[in-house]
């Protein structure tokens, strides 16, 4: 079965600013960044390709990509499945905060070990793996094992390389080492035991 992992295009607000489970705007290079997810997919030439799921965090900045790849990809959106389990880190009281506001107090002791240590009120990088896994064990696992077509995954960043810790079994400490871009696709193939990653951040 093949799987496609789709980062959400490029926000409105910079890198400076702490953002996760927020609803942020997206950037005006929307259309332009969709239009070249779609390049990377399935088209009407090689029907066998297209989706038999797709699954979304219901941020608005993957909801927006999730209902335009569906119609591309001639599927019914109310066939559109939104999970909270494949949101972006909730970063708690620091969302919409600049990270130079954030006191070294609290900031340092989270990027010393941002696996275990959440924002206050926020969850650590372990919690998003684990929640992501869940996603995946209950929703993904059944479909391979079944044969069941391929599957476009529209989320965030951090949920991405969540996945590629488990797909390759990564420590989650170093999961930030790998690079995705905005609006960028990772493909792999898996029969529910096991992975073979296609290519990432294309």
């Amino acid at each position: 079965m093949d799987i496609y992992l789709i980062r959400h295009t490029e926000v409105a607000v910079g890198r400076s600013v702490s953002y996760g489970q927020t609803d942020v705007e997206l950037a005006t290079n929307y259309v332009e960044q969709r239009d070249r997810i779609l390049t990377h997919l399935p088209t009407e030439t090689n029907p066998s390709g297209r989706p038999s799921y797709l699954f979304s965090s219901p941020l608005n900045r993957c909801r927006l990509l999730a209902n335009d790849l569906a119609t591309s990809a001639e599927i019914d959106l109310k066939s559109v499945q939104f999970d909270d389990r494949i949101k972006e880190l909730n970063f708690g009281d620091w969302e919409m905060t600049p990270w130079a506001d954030i006191p070294r107090s609290t900031l340092d002791p989270w990027m010393n070990d941002f696996v275990n240590v959440g924002p206050p009120n926020g969850e650590s990088f372990l919690d998003l793996f684990n929640r992501v896994g869940a996603f995946w064990e209950e929703n993904i696992i059944s479909l391979a094992t079944k044969n069941a077509g391929s599957v476009y995954i529209i989320t965030h960043g951090g949920v991405i390389r969540a996945l590629l810790c488990l797909f390759l079994d990564l420590s989650l400490q170093n999961a930030y080492r790998v690079h995705l871009d905005y609006g960028s696709l990772t493909k792999l193939t898996t029969d529910g035991q096991h992975y073979t990653i296609q290519y990432v951040n294309r």
